[in-house]
């Protein structure tokens, strides 16, 4: 777990305690963190993402080395 990860989880953890209580900093907080940590995925992901996996748009089914034989 690296130090952003890390952060993030600290932040939602204390936006968590505050919930309910009068220092509730109501939703906009939470909708940064959630955003941070998307952003925090996605860069995590295309690191690990490897340059020759296909999606199915990029498969032709009609071509011959796809169609077994």
């Amino acid at each position: 777990m690296n130090k952003e990860t890390k952060q993030i989880l600290i932040d939602l953890i204390g936006y968590y305690n505050v919930i309910g209580t009068e220092d509730d900093p109501g939703f906009v907080p939470f909708a940064d963190i959630v955003r941070r940590a998307s952003k925090a995925l996605e860069r995590e992901t295309s690191k690990k993402k490897p340059a020759t996996r296909r999606n199915s748009a990029d498969v032709d089914p009609y071509a011959i080395d796809v169609v077994g034989g």
